[in-house]
């Protein structure tokens, strides 16, 4: 992603490994600005929410990560909200913003080691998947009404991988690492969904790194410039046309 959109948006990875909903929602105030401190921030315009797998832990894991399933689609109805709420305190809210809802990946239950095969059960962790996949349904319809200046789509994780391994095992095992974990091959499925998503729902705002004037560099290339003019460089600042809504 970060290669993708290299002079055009900045990247900026907030995964926290063994997280789940609850730990970051307690981190939600330093990741996210708030409204009064919008002049001297970047602003927000893509915002990707990946949790469940954690979540999903049986409550005898001694890890302490699993979170119940009603609490688990608060929390995320808690991120939803303060990225779109046109009383929410953080920044993020008060420009046009693109959110992608996650959904765990399934696992690969004869790589797992003991010890991750112990915290979880595919049946539990596909519960958390519904609840991703219907939060994005629902929150979709609901940036529609608000007339596009948000829009939450999804990545359906656990239908993409198993769709691409077609029943077969030793395809899938090539998806991770450790049963659990993506693989590079693992992460190219996502990418695939997410370049789909660019390409169609999330059309025309700002993120299609391959239409120059949807998602162009943010500032000129170097033969584009007046030599002669360094303040030629601020003068051919460019952004997205939907950035500018």
């Amino acid at each position: 992603m970060s290669d993708h959109y290299r002079r055009a948006l900045d990247v900026q990875n907030r995964g926290f490994g063994g997280y789940n909903t609850g730990f970051a929602r307690e981190l939600f105030d330093s990741i996210f600005a708030k409204k009064e401190q919008a002049a001297n921030v970047p602003q927000v315009r893509l915002v990707t929410i990946w949790f469940g797998t954690n979540d999903a832990c049986l409550p005898h894991n001694p890890m302490g990560q699993h979170t119940p399933l009603p609490l688990f689609r608060q929390n995320l109805e808690f991120f939803l909200e303060s990225l779109t709420s046109s009383s929410s305190p953080y920044a993020a809210a008060h420009s046009p913003l693109s959110i992608v809802l996650i959904t765990p990946a399934p696992m690969c239950e004869s790589l797992l080691p003991p010890v991750l095969a112990e915290a979880r059960e595919a049946e539990v962790t596909k519960q958390y998947v519904d609840v991703v996949n219907e939060l994005a349904k629902e929150w979709r319809a609901k940036g529609e009404k608000e007339g596009g200046k948000w829009r939450v789509e999804g990545v359906d994780m656990w239908k993409a991988v198993l769709d691409d391994a077609a029943g077969d095992e030793e395809k899938m095992k090539g998806y991770f690492t450790d049963g659990l974990h993506l693989s590079t091959a693992g992460y190219a499925i996502f990418w695939k969904e997410y370049t789909r998503l660019v390409k169609g729902p999330l059309k025309n705002r700002g993120l299609d790194w391959d239409d120059l004037v949807d998602c162009p560099p943010r500032s000129a290339l170097w033969d584009d410039l007046d030599h002669k003019r360094p303040e030629s460089v601020g003068e051919n600042m460019k952004q997205s046309p939907f950035r500018s809504t």
